[in-house]
């Protein structure tokens, strides 16, 4: 059957000599794979950068719910990504967070409040002055959606088990506002505050799931110092 649905690709591997297999994350299906055939090659009817990761597109499949992967019949560009392809902060953000979702989320159904967080929260990084937190306050927001929420500071203190919070009022407030603000706006931290949040959070990632070592951290790392 056709299922025309929104999507946000997560990523794609090459397959064969002209071809690729798309992982897209769909709003009707949740995560899908698809297989483009001849994507990139000169005559393909098919643009290879629609499968940027975290792109925004709108996709219509041929949908075999026994079949692991679909083919698909048409994609087109939901939301352009101007800002993000370039501008050297938003992009290394975007493939942090690429790498953050290509690892936590796997669930094959629906998931509207997931899909909608996620889609709402790249339209968010395009539109949003520059900012050296984003990824804090994305990654403190998804854990609602993973089964592990960080409500208050308090709770996550207690997890990390992190006597620095106790020593340092001005990290569990910088963490309350970060829990607080939306995602539209985003509170700038000094590089050493920000770094000790990060690795906190990640550790909290680490206690909840398996989260293997992220290639785009250190990307992150020196362009934000």
């Amino acid at each position: 059957m056709l299922i025309t649905t929104k999507g946000i690709v997560f990523r794609f591997v090459k397959y064969r000599e002209t071809s690729i297999i798309a992982t897209i994350y769909t709003e009707e299906l949740g995560l899908n794979s698809y297989i483009i055939n001849g994507v990139r090659s000169a005559k393909s009817n098919f643009k290879i950068g629609y499968f940027e990761s975290l792109n925004l597109v709108e996709l219509t499949a041929y949908h075999k719910p026994d079949s692991n992967i679909d083919r698909l019949k048409e994609i087109k560009s939901s939301y352009p990504l101007q800002d993000i392809r370039q501008n050297i902060y938003k992009s290394s953000i975007s493939m942090f967070l690429a790498e953050i979702v290509n690892r936590c989320i796997v669930e094959k159904h629906k998931n509207e409040p997931l899909f909608n967080f996620l889609y709402q929260a790249i339209i968010d990084l395009e539109n949003n002055p520059q900012n050296n937190s984003f990824h804090l306050q994305f990654l403190l927001k998804l854990t609602t959606y993973l089964g592990f929420g960080i409500h208050t500071p308090e709770s996550f203190i207690k997890s990390t088990g992190n006597q620095k919070y106790y020593d340092d009022p001005s990290i569990s407030r910088l963490l309350q506002k970060l829990l607080q603000s939306e995602l539209s706006y985003t509170p700038e931290l000094d590089s050493d505050k920000r770094q000790t949040i990060l690795n906190d959070i990640l550790q909290y990632y680490h206690l909840h799931i398996d989260l293997p070592k992220l290639k785009s951290l250190n990307v992150l790392h020196t362009i934000f110092s």
